[in-house]
């Protein structure tokens, strides 16, 4: 990358962390090239539940809005009878698992 990219590129992404509140501008258009349209819903929680997610989902490894998405997304699959009983279990084993993993790499007060 030369020098000048470089520089533009390091411009544009601090003015863009100063700005990450600014409105998204009517004739803007945004591309996500090789991904199929999606939809974004908003779920209303009190602070309680976001602060347990977002507890949940660090110890996971993911972020929150992963993990809201795979319970959302097995949920339907489950509803679908996509997967069965022994599936479901494996998920909540591994799930369970990793939070242990992370639980046991923290350092010992």
């Amino acid at each position: 990358m030369s020098d000048e990219i470089a520089r533009v590129v390091t411009e544009e992404a601090a003015a863009s962390e100063a700005n990450r509140d600014a409105p998204v501008l009517a004739d803007s258009a945004v591309d996500r090239p090789n991904r199929p349209r999606s939809a974004v819903y908003s779920v209303r929680l009190n602070l309680e539940e976001v602060a347990s997610l977002q507890a949940l989902a660090e110890e996971v490894g993911v972020p929150a809005s992963t993990l809201v998405r795979s319970w959302i997304v097995d949920q339907l699959r489950s509803a679908r009878g996509e997967f069965g009983e022994a599936e479901a279990e494996l998920r909540a084993a591994q799930l369970h698992l990793a939070h242990l993993q992370r639980h046991l790499a923290r350092p010992v007060p």
